[in-house]
């Protein structure tokens, strides 16, 4: 009861302590999802039409993209390393084919457009979508060169089998190779998907117009109906300018006319930058070339040309394999030289400004081979090697008494199908030793005849069918060194500028001094998280630390610290931002916006002084007679062709249409145009030759063009101003 008492008591006291209790916990759930949600969004690389992006997915769709651009490289005979500036642009693909899938897909959820999985059926039997050109390389049909459906119905259906029988034959790198191919597949299959449904939205506006036999005829006019002249200009350039005054109301009337220009659907910055690149001194240049020179002797000397290669760092790898001229397309200043060269001989030394290597190569041999081989072989699947040896042995010996060479590919688990093989599906550099010394025992063997192939690990029997295209291939080793610049001329530098950034720590003092201390400052107007521009220019991870910098920190007159940066760490950046303009549209005092209405209004005020030169004029006789004036010849004018005098240099719509609407012998009169006023002298008309009016074909052209500008039109108003596009990459 005492216990009792003193609860009634404190009562108020214990609602008040509750209460604080109650109130500790939904405040910490509270914040607690506000972390949650908070780092959800650090972890959103963008975001389209409220569809968030997260560093997962878009790293995933990277790594993807990243794997067929290796593959193809290696379909073209490269060695398939990306290298940073490739990822970077890759990482660019990737997010702008996202945007451009989001906002398809966001229409065409709204419209109820969608793609069956017939129809995906039927552009596999067609053959003919853009998606499916990289598979038409791999299952194309020789004929038509397009894609075919059979095949890659074929190696579906065998993959697994195919799989196996490369494990067995101890060949992991078919089994890479056969799984590189479904793995394009299967990112063809979805980007197949993606081009229908665009193709869909786009049908819907190609299809939403129509045309008319008059509209038609008037399009194939404008197209067709060529006109001489002989054209008077009095350039805007020759009128003076520096008694105009430009006011701001001149500004304000002007800004509302291309106000449109001005918006910016997300966030900007204008920035000045002062970026050195760093290069090889002289010095740096001399020490290369003694050293390139020293490797010259030992490939003279006769040491073994692999480990010259190797040891040289050479940026080309030794391939112990003929190779023909295609295989050196990335070295045109190798490939050049090479026909000069007599066997066994050495290139001297030599700087190739092209790469900026320093280079010299020796002809080791030269060969006249078969471009294409047809052939098939039937792989030993035996578990130890000399089992294996042993079993291909008595393959060999089985055709050669006349057995059945599909008879014998079954009693093994394996296809007698033969395939051709070409010089650009194998040739690279740093080809393995194995796959070299297989190569090299294949194109020995004659057309019609087997052989026996074996290397340490694995052994084949191989029956070449047919043999064509005879070319000369090369077997060159190559020391191809980067030049450089050392540490001493990188520290040079950097002494250099941070001398400068000592004296000169603001915006203005960098403005005025950046061009006397040798810097150039580079102008960077509205810089959005979109453009990507310093990484992708620049590179090296101190390049996203600016931008973060510029897009997080950063305020309107701050300079950044010096970030060295590049993907050879040969950049040493400073950011100066002088304005931070928020989404929306840019007001009229922007410096950049100011700049450009300035030019309009000077522009405009000196057309207004031009044409009061010219009022009377009424022949290009009369129009000479002013300072300045220029007279040219055009030849076959169009409507739908833009003129531009050679003396103005500035392509002229309004004078295209004066000259369409003059008759022959006929004066235009004074046409106001955007660098000049012209007047205009018609001396021959004509209709264009092997032309002929077809008013349906005219008619479903016209409607078509005018479908096309109206979706990308509309396109370009959902980026800008519906899709609420969020661009995070810079974070990552």
């Amino acid at each position: 009861m005492a216990a009792l008492q003193t609860i009634r008591s404190k009562g108020a006291l214990l609602v008040g302590v509750l209460g604080l209790a109650l109130f500790a916990f939904i405040a910490e759930e509270f914040f607690r999802s506000i972390e949650t949600t908070s780092n959800m969004d650090r972890s959103q690389v963008g975001e389209v039409f409220g569809k968030k992006l997260s560093i997962q997915d878009f790293q995933t769709m990277v790594d993807e993209q990243s794997e067929v651009t290796k593959l193809q490289m290696r379909m073209q005979g490269q060695d398939g390393n990306l290298t940073d500036q490739q990822t970077e642009q890759i990482r660019e693909q990737v997010w702008q084919q996202y945007v451009q899938d989001q906002m398809v897909k966001h229409e065409c959820d709204k419209l109820g457009i969608y793609v069956t999985d017939g129809e995906v059926q039927e552009a596999l039997r067609l053959g003919n979508a853009q998606s499916l050109q990289m598979m038409a390389g791999l299952f194309g049909n020789p004929q038509t060169g397009r894609f075919d459906l059979a095949q890659l119905q074929s190696f579906l259906k065998d993959y697994k089998k195919t799989i196996q029988q490369a494990q067995q034959a101890n060949n992991p790198e078919a089994v890479e190779q056969i799984m590189m191919v479904k793995k394009l597949w299967d990112y063809s299959e979805k980007q197949l998907r993606s081009e229908l449904l665009s193709n869909k939205y786009n049908m819907l506006f190609a299809m939403g117009f129509v045309s008319n036999p008059i509209a038609a005829r008037a399009a194939f006019d404008e197209r067709n109906i060529e006109k001489n002249a002989v054209v008077a200009a009095l350039p805007y350039t020759a009128i003076e300018g520096k008694d105009i005054q430009v006011t701001d109301e001149d500004l304000k009337a002007v800004y509302e006319q291309y106000k449109h220009r001005f918006y910016v659907p997300v966030p900007t910055r204008d920035l000045k930058l002062i970026d050195v690149n760093v290069v090889a001194s002289a010095a740096d240049r001399a020490d290369l070339m003694k050293k390139v020179q020293g490797f010259e002797q030992q490939l003279r000397g006769g040491d073994e040309v692999a480990n010259v290669v190797r040891t040289s760092n050479s940026e080309v790898p030794y391939t112990n394999l003929a190779l023909s001229k295609q295989a050196f397309r990335q070295m045109p200043d190798v490939a050049q030289r090479l026909d000069s060269m007599a066997v066994g001989s050495v290139q001297p030394a030599y700087y190739n400004q092209a790469d900026n290597t320093i280079n010299t190569l020796k002809l080791i041999a030269k060969q006249e081979v078969p471009d294409s081989i047809l052939y098939r072989q039937i792989a030993a699947v035996a578990a130890t090697p000399e089992a294996r040896k042993a079993q291909a042995d008595s393959i060999l010996n089985a055709l050669n008494g006349g057995a059945s060479f599909a008879e014998l590919a079954k009693k093994y688990g394996q296809r007698s199908d033969s395939v051709w093989l070409t010089s650009s599906q194998y040739e690279s550099f740093g080809m393995t030793d194995e796959s070299a010394d297989y190569l090299n025992q294949l194109y020995t063997i004659g057309a019609g005849s087997s052989q026996l192939i074996t290397s340490e690990q694995g052994a084949a029997v191989v029956q070449v069918l047919d043999r064509r295209k005879t070319v000369t291939k090369y077997n060159v080793a190559v020391v191809k060194c980067t030049l450089n610049f050392s540490k001493k001329t990188y520290e040079d530098e950097l002494s250099k500028i941070n001398r400068f950034l000592a004296q000169n720590k603001d915006v203005a003092s960098i403005e005025k001094n950046a061009a006397k201390n040798g810097y150039m400052l580079a102008e960077l107007p509205g810089y959005s998280s979109m453009q990507n521009l310093i990484p992708a220019r620049i590179g090296g991870s101190q390049s996203k630390d600016c931008v973060r910098w510029i897009f997080d920190e950063a305020e309107a007159g701050q300079v950044s610290r010096l970030y060295e940066c590049g993907r050879a760490n040969d950049h040493l950046l400073v950011v100066c931002v002088t304005g931070v303009n928020k989404e929306g549209y840019l007001p009229y005092d922007n410096a950049q916006v100011k700049e450009f209405l300035t030019s309009v209004v000077m522009q405009h005020k000196k057309a207004d002084k031009a044409l009061a030169l010219a009022k009377n004029a009424k022949t290009i006789a009369d129009l000479q007679k002013c300072n300045g004036c220029v007279v040219d010849t055009l030849s076959g004018q169009t409507f739908s062709g833009y003129p531009a005098l050679n003396m103005v240099n500035t392509p002229e719509p309004k004078l295209a249409a004066a000259i369409a609407k003059t008759a022959v012998n006929k004066n235009s009169g004074l046409v106001k145009g955007a660098a000049a006023i012209y007047l205009a002298n018609v001396t021959a008309q004509a209709t264009k030759a092997d032309t002929k009016f077809d008013a349906a074909a005219e008619m479903s052209q016209y409607a078509q063009g005018i479908g096309q500008r109206a979706y990308q039109s509309v396109f370009n108003y959902l980026m800008m101003h519906k899709a609420g596009m969020v661009d995070h990459r810079y974070q990552f």
